[in-house]
C-alpha cells in the first residue's frame, strides 16, 4: 500500500455534516482528502482531477451514486469507489457492486469500519483494476464449468456469476435442497482471480456451536480443555481464497455476532488468542430457508444478512427446468456407469418420460440417486422404467410391479425374485436379462434362502 499522503480521496455527499465527519477521521488517517457535496460536482472534479478513491453516498440530488459510479468507470477507470448506503437501499449498493464498486459502507458505522474498508480497498491499487480483465478471461479452465444446463434461467445465472466472481462481494446462494447450492459456490470460486487459492467449505448445521466457533476461527493450545495443540480455523486456511458457509442460517446467535464482525473488520480472534488475526477471504454462504423470515423471528441477524447478501442468487428447483431433466440423467448415467462398470448406455424413452413426470422434491441430488440406483441395477445397455424404483410409485414397470425400496442389497434382492417370476422361474433366462451367470443367481438363491 501506499503512502496516505500520496493518495487522494474524493468524498460525495449532499449532508454537511457526514462530509466532515468523513474527511476528518481520514484526515487522521493521511489521506488527501477533497469534497463534493453532488454527484455533479463530483464528476467534474474527477475529469479534471485524478483521485485514487471515491466514497459517495447512494442518494444525492443532482446525479446519484449509482450514475456516479457508471460515469466514474468512463472517465476513470482504475479509480475505486466505496459506496455508503442505509438498509432502505441495500438493493442499490447490490447493483453497485455488480457495476465495478470496490465495496460498500452501511450506515450507521463507526471510523473504524471507514478507516479499514479504506485501508482495505487501496491497499492493493498497484493491482489492475477488476473493469479492466479482459473479457472471457475466466472461462478458460474447464475445470470448474462442471454445472449441467440448458435452462435458460440457470444460463442467465452462469453468466451473471461468472461476470461478477472477480469482485471480492459476499454471495448469498439460496435454493431448495439439492438444487446445487455448493456447485455454485464453487462455480464462483473457479471463475473468481482467487481461482488458484484455497476452497473451504463449513456445514454451519452439523456442529454443535462450540465447536463451529474453533472450526471457523481456530483455537490456541489450551484455550480450553482437550487443545493440546494450537488449530488453525478455516478462515486462516482460506486465507487470500473462497470460504462457504453452507447452512449458515443455521448458526447461532453468538457466532453470527462474532461473523459479522470478520466480514466487517475483516480480521478473526482465535478462541483463547490474544491478538486479532486479519484475513483475506471471500465469503459465500448459501442457505435452504428464507431469511427474512428467520430475522423476524429473531433468529437470524439482519445486518449480518444485508453483509452477506451483497449479490444474491436464487436457484430455481428441478420441477421448474424440466428441459434440464434429460440432459442430467444422461450425464449422471455416463457418469455413475463409468464409476461402477456398468454396461448401461442409454436412457428408454418411456423412462425419461417417467423421469419429467416425478416431483423431485430432493432436486438434482435426488435425481443423481434414482440414476446412481438405477445403473447399478440395470443389467442391460438400456435404462428401463422397471430400473428406476421412485419413491411415490412413478417408476413402476411395464407389468404394473410396485417401485422397490430400501437398500442397494434388498433391491437387488427383490429384483431377482422379481424377473424370476416374470420368466416363470427360468434361471437361465432370468441370470441373462439380469447380467449376471447363471452360478451367480443360484449362489445369490442360496444366499436368500440361509437368510430369508
Amino acid at each position: 500500500m501506499k503512502d496516505p499522503a500520496n493518495q487522494n480521496v474524493l468524498i460525495v455527499d449532499d449532508e454537511p455534516e457526514m462530509r466532515a465527519a468523513l474527511s476528518e477521521t481520514l484526515k487522521r488517517e493521511g489521506y488527501r482528502i477533497d469534497t463534493a457535496e453532488n454527484g455533479e460536482e463530483a464528476l467534474n472534479r474527477i475529469e479534471n482531477e485524478t483521485f485514487d478513491l471515491v466514497v459517495s453516498d447512494v442518494k444525492m440530488p443532482k446525479l446519484s451514486g449509482p450514475e456516479l459510479l457508471k460515469c466514474i468507470k468512463e472517465v476513470s477507470p482504475e479509480t475505486r469507489v466505496i459506496m455508503i448506503t442505509a438498509y432502505g437501499t441495500i438493493d442499490s449498493a447490490v447493483e453497485t457492486m455488480k457495476t465495478g464498486a470496490s465495496d460498500y459502507l452501511l450506515k450507521p458505522f463507526s471510523a473504524d469500519v471507514l478507516i479499514s474498508t479504506v485501508n482495505r480497498t487501496l491497499m492493493n491499487l498497484a493491482e489492475p483494476s477488476p473493469v479492466r480483465e479482459p473479457s472471457g478471461s475466466r472461462s478458460a479452465s474447464p475445470a470448474y464449468r462442471k454445472i449441467v444446463t440448458q435452462n435458460k434461467k440457470m444460463q442467465e445465472l452462469l453468466e451473471f456469476v461468472e461476470n461478477i466472481a472477480y469482485s471480492k462481494s459476499t454471495f448469498l446462494i439460496t435454493g431448495e435442497t439439492g438444487t446445487g447450492k455448493e456447485m455454485f459456490a464453487r462455480f464462483i470460486h473457479g471463475c473468481s482471480p482467487r481461482a488458484k487459492q484455497a476452497f473451504m467449505a463449513v456445514n454451519c448445521a452439523a456442529l454443535p456451536e462450540g465447536l463451529l466457533e474453533s472450526e471457523l476461527f481456530g483455537h490456541e493450545k489450551g484455550a480450553f480443555t482437550g487443545a493440546d495443540a494450537r488449530k488453525e480455523g478455516k478462515f486462516e486456511l482460506a486465507h487470500k481464497g473462497t470460504l462457504l458457509l453452507d447452512e449458515v442460517t443455521e448458526m447461532g446467535l453468538p457466532l453470527q455476532a462474532k461473523l459479522l464482525r470478520v466480514l466487517q473488520e475483516h480480521e478473526i480472534d482465535k478462541v483463547g488468542g490474544r491478538q486479532p488475526i486479519p484475513v483475506d477471504v471471500r465469503i459465500v454462504a448459501t442457505t435452504n430457508r428464507d431469511p427474512r423470515q428467520l430475522i423476524a423471528e429473531n433468529k437470524f441477524r439482519e445486518d449480518l444478512f444485508y453483509r452477506l447478501n451483497v449479490i444474491p442468487v436464487k436457484l430455481p428447483p428441478l420441477r421448474e427446468r424440466l428441459e434440464d431433466i434429460p440432459l442430467l440423467a444422461e450425464h449422471f448415467l455416463k457418469k455413475h456407469g463409468r464409476e461402477n462398470q456398468r454396461p448401461v448406455k442409454k436412457i428408454a424413452d418411456e423412462t425419461l418420460a417417467l423421469l419429467k413426470k416425478y416431483k423431485w422434491n430432493g432436486n438434482v441430488r435426488e435425481l443423481e440417486n434414482v440414476m446412481e440406483r438405477a445403473v447399478l441395477l440395470c443389467p442391460g445397455e438400456t435404462l428401463e422404467p422397471a430400473h428406476l424404483f421412485l419413491e411415490d410409485g412413478v417408476g413402476t414397470d411395464k407389468s404394473g410391479a410396485p417401485g422397490l425400496s430400501g437398500t442397494i442389497s434388498d433391491m437387488e434382492r427383490e429384483l431377482i425374485f422379481q424377473t424370476l417370476d416374470e420368466l416363470d422361474g427360468n434361471k437361465t433366462r432370468a441370470a441373462e436379462k439380469l447380467g449376471i451367470s447363471v452360478r451367480t443367481l443360484r449362489n445369490k438363491l442360496t444366499e436368500y434362502k440361509e437368510n430369508p
